[in-house]
Order: C-alpha cells, then structure tokens, then sequence
C-alpha cells in the first residue's frame, strides 16, 4: 500500500515536466530564426537562408553585410538548424566546412555560446542574422522564418 502511493505521488509530481509546452512540437524546440529589426527582409525561405550560413551569400539586399551567427556544434539547436536549413547532419557540416577551409573559403558564421548571446548580437548588429529559441523573442529582433518538427516555415 505504501509502494502505491509513492509510486502514485511519484507519477502525480513527474506528470507536468512530461507535458509538452505550446511552442513544442513532439519534445523538441521551435525555433526562431531572426534578424536586426532594421532589416527589410519580412521572410525567408531555406533556399535563401542556406547561402547566407554557408556563407556564400555575403550581402542583403539593401547592400549591409550578412553577418551569420551559430550556435557551438553540440548544441540541439544548431543540429535541428543545420538539418532543416542546410540538409545536413554534424558530421556533414563539419566535413562541409573542412573543405571550404583547406580550399581557401569563406570562414563559418561567428558562433556564440548561448541562444542569449545570438540575441544581444542580432540585435545589435544592423546585418546579422541568428537563431534561438521562439519563447526567447523579443522586440529586439524580428522573426523571418520558424523551424517546428524539422520543417522551415514562413514567420
């Protein structure tokens, strides 16, 4: 009788960090991908994302510098961002930019240590583009596309 409602009070107490919060989809993270507000661009699609975090797209269209930013390799968020927006896994992505560097390429996107930090840098910095988390935004920025459940969508 005492293992029941332990066992019960146990489940009773564990029920809410089970449930799943409204900007999640299947356990994972909505993402935000976004931009200085004073950028023109109102939305993008992954065909225009990808080339500016490979860094082959090195302007907008007004002319200001892209300036990409990335989370650190390990982070769960950049790998759903590298998968939804350049197709690629890790391993991928690091083989991607071994060859841009032995081939005299651009260098990668700046990366920063933490969604806080892409923020403060978007926001502060009139070209740059980056990625956090959506519960994170704020009017600092504006959001030009969602990545929900692997999949690139329209802000």
């Amino acid at each position: 009788m005492k293992t029941r409602r332990i066992l019960l009070l146990s489940l009773l107490l564990a029920a809410p960090a089970l449930s799943i919060a409204p900007d999640s989809v299947a356990g994972g993270d909505v993402l935000a991908v976004i931009v200085n507000k004073s950028n023109p661009v109102s939305s993008l699609s992954q065909d225009e994302l990808r080339p500016i975090f490979q860094t082959t797209k090195k302007s907008w269209s007004s002319g200001e510098d892209a300036a990409p930013i990335n989370l650190p390799e390990d982070n769960p968020l950049r790998n759903d961002f590298d998968q939804a927006v350049l197709g690629l896994d890790p391993e991928r992505v690091a083989r991607y930019w071994t060859d841009r560097k032995v081939r005299g390429g651009a260098r990668p996107p700046v990366r920063v240590p933490t969604t806080a930090a892409v923020l403060k840098a978007v926001a502060a910095k009139a070209g740059a583009i980056g990625y956090i988390r959506l519960t994170e935004v704020n009017r600092s920025v504006k959001v030009v596309a969602k990545i929900s459940g692997g999949k690139l969508s329209g802000p």
